[in-house]
């Protein structure tokens, strides 16, 4: 069984073996190899035999065409490969922050479950908090995976940034509230023009209000407001500095 964590597909109950455990593995399988074929053919070479292994040897060295295998430089380059970023993380993220406010719904009961401008700002914001959490508890762990990413101007495999998966969660989030923002600017036009119901304000302005107010949510001053313990579930709800006003008709909207 997998789960999203950190933004990352991890599998569960399932061990990954370490560089070191892997190579200690293939080295003893080797060692056992040899034994076994030691014991189970005894061949002898004659010196003008052994002259020629080593004639052929030393040509395929200086010729480059020796395939003597690396194990450690290759199991080195696959542990990279196999912890390199494909693509990015948006989709796991999305799944992340629903996984994290269905919790919160578990957890919290008919106070979170709501469908208004509240419980919906608060909940994003505190899904964000706690998946932004989740990466730098697993950056900052000395017995973490490292992961790597391919450098987009010299094109090489490097290591991982705690910021660059920050930013990646920044880019989720964002796309995130575009996609609210712009479904509640449709929902204003779709009253506008079937129902009769003029806006307060321009639905483009409103749209980019609701932007700008989940931008906030997720502030410094917010994300420490939402680690704090509380006793219910609105106590996390996030100040905001749009004005009341605009608070008002993002409520009446929702």
């Amino acid at each position: 069984m997998s789960k999203i964590y950190a933004g990352r597909t991890e599998v569960q109950n399932k061990h990954i073996p370490t560089f070191e455990e892997t190579a200690a593995q293939a080295k003893e399988q080797n060692h056992e190899c040899k034994v076994q074929n030691f014991t189970k053919d005894k061949i002898t070479f004659s010196q003008e035999g052994m002259e020629s292994a080593e004639e052929m040897r030393k040509y395929l060295n200086e010729n480059g065409l020796n395939h003597a295998v690396d194990l450690q430089g290759n199991l080195e380059e696959l542990n990279k490969e196999l912890h390199t970023k494909l693509m990015d993380y948006t989709s796991n993220f999305w799944q992340e922050m629903r996984e994290v406010i269905k919790e919160e719904r578990t957890i919290w009961g008919s106070q979170a479950g709501e469908q208004s401008f509240d419980n919906s700002i608060t909940s994003w914001a505190k899904a964000y908090q706690v998946v932004h959490d989740r990466i730098v508890e697993e950056f900052s762990r000395e017995d973490r995976d490292i992961t790597y990413v391919i450098d987009e101007t010299t094109g090489e495999r490097r290591e991982e940034t705690v910021e660059e998966r920050l930013a990646e969660l920044d880019h989720a989030y964002d796309a995130q509230i575009t996609f609210m923002a712009s479904s509640q600017k449709v929902m204003v036009q779709i009253h506008e023009a079937f129902g009769g119901k003029v806006p307060p304000e321009p639905p483009e302005e409103i749209e980019e209000k609701i932007k700008e107010a989940y931008k906030q949510a997720v502030s410094e001053k917010n994300l420490e407001r939402l680690r704090q313990k509380v006793n219910f579930f609105q106590a996390y709800r996030p100040e905001l500095s749009i004005g009341n006003y605009w608070e008002q008709i993002l409520a009446d909207i929702w």
